[in-house]
């Protein structure tokens, strides 16, 4: 039989060793995150390829959403809740590509390093793509017919 106050021993450690390995883990990260934003002012073209990946992160998001929800609504029921959504979608799209196309023109002909120049990181764009993604999404929640739960099945069935 082994000690119970060795198993208490054995625990307080693995927990005591785990936050310990997780305060140093956060420490490097952090660390880490310093040497590399500290790198961005020393390396030019390192500041160009880390503006050009933001400048892209809302885009490929966004578009990747948007195709993904316009790939599900092509089996929604109901018709006139299909042809609103590609026309939102459709929408959407063409204004995120024309933005985008906006956003590299910006970078490329002024180099701005700060986020507040560009199209797609404007609040009101951001937030009404949001806004429209939420609405769409319920418009086509309540269009649907209402599942049947796992009580309901079961009684149906007539299965105890």
């Amino acid at each position: 039989m082994e000690d119970t106050f060795a198993k208490y021993i054995r625990l307080f450690g693995t927990i005591f060793f785990s936050v310990l390995g997780f305060i140093i883990f956060l420490v490097l990260l952090l660390l880490g995150f310093k040497l590399f934003f500290g790198l961005l002012s020393y390396i030019p073209w390192f500041v160009y390829v880390y503006m050009l990946f933001i400048i892209t992160v809302p885009t490929a998001l966004f578009i990747t959403v948007y195709l993904i929800y316009f790939k599900r609504t092509t089996s929604h029921a109901s018709k006139p809740v299909r042809y609103f959504s590609y026309l939102v979608f459709t929408a959407a799209l063409i204004a995120w590509v024309i933005y985008f196309v906006l956003d590299i023109r910006i970078f490329f002909t002024h180099s701005y390093n700060d986020i507040a120049h560009y199209n797609t990181y404007n609040l009101l764009f951001l937030s009404l793509n949001v806004g429209m993604l939420f609405l769409v999404g319920i418009i086509q929640a309540l269009s649907t017919a209402k599942e049947v739960d796992w009580m309901d099945r079961i009684k149906n069935n007539g299965d105890t």
